[in-house]
């Protein structure tokens, strides 16, 4: 027990300068943390496995000495009762030394009569008065010496200046003579007490194998105490080597790196938190690359639309000036006129479509979904720009097939897309041509297909036919009428219906635009 007393107190002086440290790492934490857990638990077991032990052997050597104290104090009965002290001093002599334990005899009156030590065989018997031996300043007190000649027994630990002792004290009985119970009470008679007798052994022995298994305890605590900080530093290690990769891959994201995903397939909650991380990353990296293509888009749109109002507005601007100045003929002015109005139509139609399809991307306008007839909106739609192409010398023809399933759709958007891809295969068609709207059910979908036979688009061009202001020909010049927008109105539009288009050419035989809409559940 001294032996873990000892190393608690060194703890605990050293405590101060503990509490100055303070770990800045996770893994340092964790690392302390585990170690003073493992060291406190080990140290109260140790306490306690000592303290059990101790309380073994010193019962079992108590046990042992109370069994020799009744043995030595019957042996010296018969010499007691014969008044024979020479006899009492022998016989004490050779039990001690039989026995390898200090022996003190005392007589009724409480006077030392001998004292056999082992370890002092030229002891003198008698020595001193009263029983006290001041050599080693231990013995009973004079109530404890009453106690045991009142026929007690009686038993403590003693303490030397150099080890510690256990006592145990005996009466010695007189013998009865008389026997038997007494012929006037009745009762067994009590024999007399003649005096007591004390045997007294180190305890050198049993605390040094206590000691002994202390120390085993300790070791055996202290490769412990080292196998389990090894397991709390690979612990500490993989809970915080994710924590440290995440904190890494943050600073590249701060940086504007964001390739850095964390590899992390626990089922615990630092997976869980590695997989937030990546995931938040993804989003974030999606985030970033939508305002790069919308940054892009606003810088594209900007020049694209300063390019389509520069030549109407010059165009406008011109003639103007040269009216005013007066340099065109008045019989001319109407033609110039015409072209103003013209121009200014066009600006119109380019600042309406534009607001249409800023309102549509931002999400601020709301279809009106209905169950349709799929044929009454190409009817309707093929009616409609039937002047335009009979002005251009281009025939339109609609081709429906039979019993076609119903459509939940927005009819007056449904007729804006009709109308924008029909608009766009009359422009595109040559006079004399003619262009096909085919309506047929296809896989779940209503498809609305427009095929013209003009001069088609390159294989390179087909999937930038969708954006805004995307020209084929480069160096052709817009028409009047055309404001560049209506393909990427439409596939707005399509897409708010949760359908799909799609484009095909062959360059000088035509091109195929197609609808794909979900037919009604």
């Amino acid at each position: 027990m001294s032996f873990f007393t000892g190393i608690i107190s060194s703890l605990l002086s050293r405590f101060s300068i503990l509490q100055k440290f303070k770990p800045r790492s996770l893994l340092s934490k964790l690392m302390i943390s585990h170690s003073v857990v493992v060291i406190i638990t080990l140290l109260v077991m140790g306490l306690f496995l000592t303290y059990q032990i101790e309380n073994y052997f010193f019962g079992a050597r108590e046990i042992e000495l109370t069994g020799q104290a009744r043995d030595v104090a019957y042996l010296l009965e018969q010499d007691f009762y014969e008044d024979d002290i020479e006899e009492v001093q022998k016989t004490a002599k050779t039990l001690a030394l039989s026995l390898d334990v200090k022996i003190r005899v005392l007589d009724d009156g409480g006077e030392l009569l001998t004292v056999i030590s082992p370890e002092e065989e030229d002891e003198e018997e008698g020595e001193g008065e009263g029983y006290a031996d001041s050599s080693e300043g231990v013995g009973l007190e004079d109530s404890e010496i009453d106690h045991v000649l009142e026929g007690n027994m009686y038993t403590k630990k003693v303490y030397g200046p150099h080890m510690q002792r256990l006592l145990v004290a005996a009466p010695i009985e007189g013998n009865n003579q008389d026997g038997g119970s007494s012929e006037e009470t009745g009762e067994d008679k009590v024999p007399p007490i003649k005096g007591l007798v004390t045997l007294s052994a180190p305890l050198w022995g049993v605390e040094e194998t206590i000691s002994q298994i202390s120390k085993l305890i300790f070791y055996s605590g202290l490769i412990g105490a080292l196998a389990a900080g090894l397991l709390a530093f690979s612990l500490a290690k993989k809970m915080t080597s994710p924590l440290q990769k995440i904190s890494r891959a943050a600073l590249d994201m701060a940086s504007g790196d964001f390739r850095q995903k964390i590899n992390q397939d626990t089922d615990d909650e630092i997976g869980d938190l590695a997989r937030t991380f990546n995931y938040s990353v993804k989003q974030v990296e999606k985030t970033i690359e939508e305002q790069k293509r919308l940054e892009e888009f606003r810088r594209q749109l900007v020049a694209n639309v300063s390019h389509e109002l520069r030549a109407p507005l010059s165009s406008m601007r011109g003639f103007a000036e040269l009216m005013l100045d007066g340099l065109i003929k008045e019989e001319e002015k109407e033609k110039y006129l015409k072209i103003i109005l013209d121009n200014s139509i066009h600006l119109s139609r380019l600042v309406e479509d534009l607001m249409d399809l800023s309102r549509l991307e931002s999400g601020h306008v709301n279809l009106n979904f209905e169950s349709l007839d799929p044929l009454e909106p190409a009817r309707l739609s093929v009616e409609s720009i039937m002047p335009q192409g009979n002005e251009k010398g281009i025939r339109l023809n609609l081709h429906a097939e039979e019993n076609l399933p119903a459509l939940k759709a927005d009819q007056s958007r449904l007729h804006e897309i009709l109308i924008n891809l029909l608009e766009n295969a009359i422009d595109y068609s040559p006079p004399g041509e003619q262009v096909n709207l085919n309506l047929y059910y296809e896989k779940g979908h209503l498809v609305y297909e427009v095929v013209d036979r003009g001069k088609g688009i390159p294989a390179e061009d087909l999937d930038y036919v969708w954006e805004r202001f995307y020209k084929v020909d480069k160096s052709r010049r817009r028409t009047e009428k055309g404001s560049g927008l209506g393909l990427a109105i439409t596939r707005q539009l399509v897409e708010m219906h949760q359908g799909r288009v799609e484009a095909e050419s062959k360059p000088g035989k035509g091109s195929t635009f197609r609808v794909y809409l979900p037919v009604q559940p």
